[in-house]
């Protein structure tokens, strides 16, 4: 859960993950890194997103992406590290939408820009379903986002 203490906004987002790359992240056999990895280091964040936020977490309605656009700006060696920085734009009743900007560690180039959708499925029936906590996730993100969209109903 996070502080009373909201974090600082850096190009208007919030949070912040690093992580290190590797030689394996390469695509093939140039020094620089895959999208794809681009692509699921962003998924990777938004789970710490969630915790630094305060997000409750569902095991029986899961929220998936729904669809993903994304710009590439930037080659990133897979020497460097990258930071992902991420924001929640849009909350409607079971659906929500991230931000998240990609840079270089060593240099703070844009790296990518990524725009995530997501919805939350019943794990067991594979339906789209509002999780019965639904106002605690609003709550949470109200609380940690200065400027998300929030439709009511």
């Amino acid at each position: 859960m996070p502080d009373d203490t909201p974090s600082e906004l850096v190009n208007g987002y919030r949070f912040e993950a690093r992580h290190p790359l590797r030689h394996t992240d390469s695509f093939g056999g140039t020094p620089f890194v895959h999208g794809g990895v681009l692509l699921a280091l962003t998924e990777i964040s938004l789970d710490a997103y969630d915790r630094e936020a305060g997000l409750p977490a569902h095991r029986d309605v899961l929220r998936m992406q729904s669809h993903s656009q994304v710009r590439y700006r930037a080659p990133l060696r897979w020497d460097d590290e990258v930071i992902v920085r991420l924001r929640c734009t849009e909350v409607r009743p079971g659906h929500l939408s991230f931000d998240a900007l990609v840079e270089a560690a060593s240099d703070g180039r844009t790296i990518a820009e990524f725009t995530h959708r997501y919805a939350y499925i019943n794990a067991t029936t594979g339906r789209a379903e509002t999780p019965e906590d639904w106002t605690s996730v609003v709550k949470a993100i109200r609380a940690y986002e200065p400027d998300v969209l929030i439709e009511e109903s």
